[in-house]
């Protein structure tokens, strides 16, 4: 399906204008300066399956994969969409929550029920635990190639290589997300606190350690290594370097942030997809709301990014929204 969609007419700020245009604009970044600074909104009007979005990832070939749950899920390579529904495809469900692609190039989603998985020769198989089902919250794909996938209430599972196995830590059976940090450690966030698996060791980070709350949604490593750490309740977010823990404030008018999602953006300003206090980017020095208009609702729950930098947002009941470069 050919993309179309809205533009939005945004009047800004002169203050809000030079923070858009501070960012040193290279050549594969615009590939397109009359749209520079332009938002787009797609949504059901424009053929998308569904208005409510929760993943968006980038493959190796530079395609953009986006989860509708309830809808299946679909491709975008910069020109044309390619939706996969299950009664069209050998896709588990249309309960799609979130993806991922392996090292060897397959597209694995995580659906309601177990994981399906789509081969580069458009072969597909699944995976679904026989005894306890599977909904699959997360799924992250190691730099050695080892794959691990987060449920909701089932814990977690892994595949070395050789199949996945169930690992049930417990206590820490809720799982929203999961990083790689330096080193090959493995963070997996839980309504319990964040663990953190080395070497087949594990240890826990949780609110005495210093969290707003020990229900996690996002962890995500920066360039800098810095782990962010995003919470249900608290306003402040976390981050950890090697000299500890650090609480920022992010500036909302809510007693709860609610984070759902942590993205560090081409100059390394990191952003946070909120429910309820919509998004926030932090620049290194203050965190600043992103200006509503642009925005149709202020329930994001995730950011992606294209091969080109652009950002992507998926909104909880409004559609996917396209923010081209400059960036904030």
């Amino acid at each position: 399906m050919k993309a179309t969609g809205r533009l939005l007419n945004i009047l800004i700020s002169p203050a809000v204008i030079l923070l858009l245009s501070s960012c040193l604009r290279n050549d594969y970044e615009l590939s397109d300066p009359a749209m520079a600074g332009t938002w787009t909104l797609y949504t059901t009007a424009d053929g998308l399956p569904s208005n409510q979005v929760s993943d968006i990832e980038t493959d190796s070939q530079g395609n953009l994969w986006v989860s509708f749950p309830g809808y299946g899920a679909g491709k975008f390579d910069n020109n044309n969409w390619t939706y996969f529904r299950a009664a069209s495809t050998p896709l588990l469900n249309d309960g799609v929550n979130c993806m991922a692609e392996t090292s060897d190039g397959r597209i694995v989603f995580g659906t309601l029920d177990g994981l399906s998985i789509l081969g580069t020769n458009n072969v597909w198989s699944s995976f679904v635990d026989p005894t306890d089902g599977m909904d699959v919250t997360v799924i992250k794909v190691a730099s050695n190639g080892w794959i691990w996938v987060g449920t909701r209430e089932n814990g977690l599972y892994l595949n070395t290589g050789t199949g996945f196995t169930k690992n049930l830590i417990a206590g820490y059976a809720n799982i929203r997300s999961i990083e790689e940090g330096p080193g090959g450690a493995i963070y997996i966030g839980t309504d319990n606190g964040v663990v953190r698996y080395y070497q087949g060791n594990y240890t826990f980070i949780k609110k005495p350690d210093g969290l707003p709350d020990d229900y996690i949604r996002a962890v995500k490593f920066d360039s800098r290594e810095r782990l962010w750490i995003g919470t249900e309740a608290g306003k402040n977010v976390v981050w950890i370097d090697r000299r500890g823990l650090h609480q920022l404030n992010l500036i909302t008018t809510s007693d709860s942030v609610r984070i759902r999602d942590i993205h560090e953006d081409r100059r390394g300003h990191i952003w946070f997809a909120t429910h309820r206090n919509g998004v926030v980017v932090y620049d290194g020095v203050i965190a600043r709301p992103v200006p509503e208009i642009p925005f149709p609702e202020n329930k994001i729950n995730c950011i992606g990014q294209d091969k080109f930098g652009n950002l992507w947002f998926g909104l909880y009941s409004k559609g996917l929204l396209k923010y081209t470069l400059p960036i904030y």
